[in-house]
């Protein structure tokens, strides 16, 4: 009797076959851990709040826009000082506040892009100052900030608009990347807090004149001293662009420079001549523009430097705004 033919024995997987198994499963874990991470990230820190121009036109998606304002920090105030819901009342005109801290014209054209997805805009009001047009600290360098990247909900349309950017080579693809991945939302760029700015929190306060606040500020707001024509001219040229698709989105357009106080306003270099090229471009296409910087003088109607508290955006709105916005 001859003995039962022996079973084959299963074959060992080879060793590299073991190891790239083992880093397939190590690397798929990975992948899901990173995206619950992200996906909490996105959840609390970058649609939980409305800090960022793009978190409050997410939040505002539908609406109707009779006033979108654009600008850096000293546009902000008007947010504080509720003259959206004053406007309301008065008029019956709405208004959405997208101004952003620092923020120079190619910013703003990056969100005006979104509010003309998310909002039914029927006019623009920029609020101008001469210091966004003076280098790429304020313009490509706040698209690619990390701060900003970190609170910037994660949408097709605005990942569009950020690709574009890349392309003109108006931003990093290490910026397009960050954005989404998420990176930044899931690693914080300060992770203890810096003193600092606070808007908000400081908007009831008088500021006390004091020419070391004065010249601090101005060597921040322009670290590279007096901007040259040429640089100033090229990024006139990426707010006219913002003004055509604003033309061509039916979108009517205002221009206003904002209150400063005397002794912040005499120290702005160069300001008679960017007034002039600024002028020039917004008369040859008819877009008016109004200059109230020397429209609140007293120093105790501001916050700090060059930001009105409370009193003082209650008196630009008085006296000024509302018959820009609401002409009788």
């Amino acid at each position: 009797m001859q003995p039962a033919p022996r079973a084959a024995p299963t074959p060992r997987p080879r060793p590299q076959a073991r190891t790239f198994a083992a880093f397939a499963g190590f690397l798929g874990l990975f992948l899901a851990l990173y995206a619950a991470a992200f996906a909490v990230a996105e959840r609390t820190v970058a649609r939980d709040g409305a800090e960022t121009a793009f978190q409050r036109l997410l939040a505002a998606r539908g609406e109707q826009a009779d006033w979108v304002v654009l600008g850096a920090s000293h546009a902000l105030p008007l947010s504080f000082g509720d003259v959206p819901g004053r406007l309301q009342a008065d008029t019956g005109q709405s208004m959405t506040v997208l101004a952003e801290i620092g923020a120079g014209p190619l910013y703003n054209r990056f969100v005006f892009e979104q509010a003309l997805i998310d909002l039914e805009v029927q006019n623009l009001l920029y609020a101008v100052d001469s210091f966004g047009f003076g280098g790429e600290a304020w313009n490509e360098a706040r698209v690619g900030d990390r701060k900003l990247l970190r609170q910037t909900p994660l949408r097709l349309s605005t990942a569009g608009s950020l690709g574009a950017l890349v392309l003109e080579g108006h931003a990093s693809p290490l910026s397009l990347l960050d954005y989404l991945t998420g990176f930044s939302k899931l690693n914080p760029v300060e992770r203890f807090p810096q003193e600092g700015w606070r808007g908000a929190a400081d908007f009831d306060r008088s500021f006390r004149p004091s020419r070391h606040a004065v010249s601090a500020r101005i060597a921040y707001l322009y670290p590279e001293g007096a901007p040259a024509p040429a640089t100033v001219e090229r990024y006139l040229e990426i707010l006219t662009d913002l003004f055509d698709r604003a033309e061509r989105a039916g979108v009517k357009v205002v221009v206003v420079k904002l209150p400063l106080t005397e002794a912040f306003r005499s120290q702005l270099p160069r300001e008679a001549a960017f007034d002039r090229m600024l002028a020039e471009r917004l008369s040859a296409r008819g877009i008016p523009f109004h200059d109230l910087s020397a429209a609140v003088e007293d120093p105790s109607l501001y916050f700090d430097t060059d930001h009105l508290n409370r009193q003082g955006v209650e008196a630009l709105y008085r006296d000024h705004l509302r018959a820009i916005l609401a002409p009788r």
